[in-house]
């Protein structure tokens, strides 16, 4: 139950940042908050790792420095800027309706490169668990199916933006449990942030020069905005959320993220004052019920499972003794 609360934390932090992304998005540039975000998350964090590491010296030099270098780099590349990037840009060239649908297949995708990087198969009680939480959010989402189109040429290079942004996060977080081997949620954090600014920070004064002079002249909501983004959306969740695959399987992990858009409809009707519907209830009751069963009721089965297994083999080498 412990992870479960967890991950219901993580996705209330996620969430968060749709309403404070929309507010500091209204004054800078999508690069120029990705960059500044991970800055003030990395000055945040950095003098935590330095703190953890008197204690426990560590780094990148463990294993190899230009081999763990490379896999941070790839991690922020492939991971963070592919996401982070391809949604704006693929929101801009798209429809929200298109995005709404595609953005659903993450868990799929994060479930397909966790059984080839890290050997997680999709069991019965997972796809179950799957189509639950899916069914939720697209309750909670109301989707107007006719407006949806995919296929369009109008469309399609958006919406393949769009996709490219899913396997971004799936990549991010499915080769981020395998960084965890050697690694700790913290310094996973830390240097895939610090790689993915010195990536974007050319993009963002080559792109959105504006929004840097900018900087000086924002309003206290605005940097509220960014703060909230940097210290909960990005850092806490990150750790808490690594922590947690530290446990259990990235694929019982990532149908979690099913709840971000609950949550994010319940804030938005918080703040701006939006009914809430028993479509709303009932959606976010299935998602919540989807992912209760992937992670506290199987984690559950495991341990019921493992003594059973554990006797059976002394019950094995038993009869073959005999």
């Amino acid at each position: 139950m412990r992870i479960l609360l967890i991950l219901v934390l993580v996705n209330l932090m996620w969430a968060a940042q749709f309403s404070a992304a929309k507010i500091a998005t209204d004054h800078l540039g999508p690069i120029t908050v990705t960059v500044v975000t991970l800055a003030m998350s990395v000055a945040l964090m950095t003098p935590v790792l330095a703190l953890k590491r008197t204690y426990s010296p560590a780094g990148l030099g463990r294993g190899g420095f230009r081999r763990n270098v490379a896999r941070f780099f790839l991690l922020s590349a492939a991971g963070i800027v592919i996401s982070q990037l391809f949604l704006t840009w693929g929101i801009a060239r798209s429809l929200a309706s298109n995005a709404a649908v595609i953005t659903l297949a993450t868990p799929v995708n994060t479930a397909v490169l966790a059984f080839f990087l890290l050997g997680e198969r999709m069991t019965r009680l997972r796809w179950i668990s799957f189509v639950l939480a899916l069914a939720g959010v697209l309750m909670v989402s109301d989707i107007d199916w006719r407006s949806v189109h995919l296929l369009r040429g109008k469309y399609l290079f958006g919406n393949l933006l769009l996709f490219l942004s899913c396997w971004g996060a799936s990549f991010y977080n499915t080769y981020g449990k395998r960084l965890l081997r050697t690694f700790s949620p913290l310094e996973v954090m830390v240097y895939s942030f610090i790689g993915t600014v010195l990536i974007l920070l050319p993009l963002m004064l080559l792109w959105e020069p504006a929004s840097w002079s900018r900087l000086a002249h924002l309003q206290w909501t605005v940097w509220l905005s960014l703060i909230v983004i940097a210290v909960f959306s990005l850092s806490l969740s990150t750790v808490l959320f690594f922590a947690v695959l530290q446990q259990i399987d990235v694929t019982q992990a990532i149908l979690s993220v099913y709840m971000a858009p609950v949550f994010g409809v319940v804030i938005s009707a918080l703040i701006v004052k939006e009914k809430i519907t028993i479509q709303l209830i009932v959606g976010g009751a299935l998602v919540f019920l989807g992912t209760l069963l992937v992670t506290y009721y199987e984690e559950r089965l495991k341990r019921r499972v493992a003594p059973v297994a554990a006797n059976a083999c002394v019950a094995l080498d038993g009869d073959r003794d005999g």
